[in-house]
């Protein structure tokens, strides 16, 4: 029986809920009767190991999730609900298996999503900065001869179908990592070219000669397929193509019969039938998407992360081969450069919910799902909060606060840098702010920070990888974030290396993950990778 809840008006304008804690978690048996329930569900986990092929593969990745956002996340969606939250158990944290992967780049302890989207996809990290090639790729004329292989194009060469879909732009650093191989992350689109790189395809452009491969695209970024000067729908923004080609429209002449859909808005979006579309473009914006907390203000109405999920994976999955679906909840990272605690745990929940619809339409016996993040944040969550509080609240409690030595209360969540500066001013020497209930309770409101930065950056943490399906237990353990993009395609029988593995051949003798004789089908070793650690470089930003 779960604590009776209470709730507490506190000023006019904030609203906070706790909950009694249950009586039983005082005792000896609640505790050993839960250790014992836990054990008794690893071991089953454990026992029916799901070592099949992969007939589909859908990664889910939240931006810059990191474990402090994980934790947050998870009471945060709890007390939504009514709870006291840090009980809550999150889809994630329902997945069977669980690993920790190392994110740094080549180049660099703390990592950007370009680098990082790069190794989880093709098995090779790379410079900062740099998406599907190896580190060796530092300019335009030497993209072609260091190409690195995605899961999805080795997917689509199996014959299944692929989607992307994400709350950035579609031509984001992470997106992008399915489907684009060039030295700069950021020419998103052909006027950021320099001299030296004409030779070099856009990632706009990239992805306009994949349409025929790639059959769900849902994010934003109009801008980027558009000629320079072109409206948009619903904004003031205009195109930026210099080569003033609209990539939207030659997608429409190319791919417009019956079953190929262009959408920009909800009401179009809700109106795609997806037993009769086999190709979907959706950009509901010139760059990127509305927050969720936002969604409610655009002109053309936004799907959500669980929307375009759920209609995603009805399009694809007509496929008889199957399908590779990589899912982003990327204005996750954006509302942490920001310091804005609320709207990430908001874009965490969004998520969080994808995640549901995608594990509620496939079956984990053909359907490998995998959700990580690519990086970390300087985020933090703590400083001495009681059970139950609220998780955007002062600590240690907000119906208690406690001030601390320069006599002022302060936040649960807290950054390391970023905009929030504690003195909210350049002036190293200013006073800290103060914090208010009524504050801290704001969506707009920045948490504190240590450091003042104009943006709040990434962490060089490890993070958490949580897989469901065959052969996910294979990411249990610490792992280079490589290693992830291996599991993929060995469990989905992916690649030259992988086409004779004994669970990727039909009639082999390969019954619930062993062979009926040993050594049965020969293994055939891995193609050698070109990969040069050494240079240096710079890389961008990914704000």
């Amino acid at each position: 029986m779960k604590g009776a809840c209470y709730t507490l008006m506190i000023v006019a304008l904030v609203k906070s809920v706790q909950c009694a804690i249950d009586p039983a978690e005082f005792t000896t048996d609640f505790w050993e009767d839960l250790s014992l329930s836990e054990l008794e569900e690893a071991t089953n986990t454990f026992e029916n190991l799901k070592t099949g092929k992969a007939k589909n593969v859908i990664m889910l990745i939240g931006d810059g999730m990191s474990l402090a956002t994980i934790t947050a996340g998870r009471i945060r969606i709890g007390q939504k609900l009514g709870q006291n939250g840090e009980e809550y158990m999150t889809s994630l944290d329902s997945m069977p298996h669980s690993g920790i992967v190392k994110t740094y780049s080549v180049d660099h302890q703390t990592p950007d999503s370009a680098s990082t989207g790069t190794a989880f996809l093709t098995g090779v990290k790379t410079r900062s900065g740099l998406l599907g090639v190896n580190g060796a790729a530092t300019s335009c004329d030497k993209v072609d001869a260091n190409k690195v292989t995605t899961s999805m194009e080795y997917a689509i060469a199996a014959g299944k179908s692929a989607g992307v879909v994400t709350t950035t732009r579609i031509q984001h650093a992470t997106p992008a990592s399915t489907y684009a191989h060039i030295h700069r992350r950021s020419l998103y689109s052909d006027n950021k070219k320099g001299p030296s790189e004409r030779n070099c395809d856009d990632i706009a452009m990239q992805l306009f000669k994949k349409r025929r491969d790639i059959q769900v695209i849902l994010g934003g970024g109009r801008s980027h397929m558009r000629p320079i000067g072109a409206m948009d729908e619903e904004f003031s923004s205009r195109g930026e193509r210099f080569d003033r080609r609209d990539l939207i429209q030659e997608w429409q002449d190319d791919l417009g019969n019956q079953s190929a859909r262009y959408v920009w808005n909800k009401a179009q979006f809700d109106a795609v039938d997806p037993q009769t579309t086999d190709h979907l473009m959706g950009l509901f914006s010139p760059y990127e998407m509305q927050y969720s907390l936002n969604r409610n203000t655009d002109k053309g109405g936004e799907p959500s992360l669980a929307e375009m999920t759920e209609k995603a994976i009805k399009i694809l999955s007509k496929n008889d081969k199957g399908f590779f679906l990589l899912i982003e909840s990327g204005m996750l990272d954006k509302a942490h450069h920001q310091g804005r605690a609320i709207y990430a745990l908001e874009e965490f929940h969004e998520l969080e919910k994808a995640l549901n619809v995608a594990r509620s339409l496939t079956d984990a016996k053909d359907t490998l799902i995998i959700t990580t993040a690519d990086h970390g944040h300087m985020f933090m969550i703590g400083a001495g909060g009681v059970r139950g509080n609220d998780v955007f609240g002062l600590s240690s409690s907000s119906n208690n606060p406690r001030k601390a030595l320069d006599g002022k209360y302060y936040t649960t969540i807290v950054y390391g840098n970023g905009p929030g500066h504690a003195a909210k001013s350049y002036n190293k020497n200013a006073p800290r702010q103060s914090v208010q209930r009524w504050q801290s309770a704001s969506k707009y409101y920045q948490q504190q920070s240590a450091v003042p930065l104009s943006s709040e950056t990434h962490s060089a943490e490890d993070v958490i990888v949580y897989g469901s399906g065959p052969m996910s237990h294979l990411l249990t353990g610490v792992h280079e974030q490589t290693h992830i993009a291996r599991v993929v395609q060995y469990a989905a029988c992916l690649g030259p290396a992988n086409e004779n593995e004994p669970h990727c051949i039909e009639n082999s003798g390969f019954i619930s993950g062993t062979l009926i004789e040993e050594n049965l089908l020969p293994r055939v070793e891995k193609d050698p990778r070109l990969f040069d650690e050494s240079y240096g470089g710079t890389p961008e930003d990914d704000v």
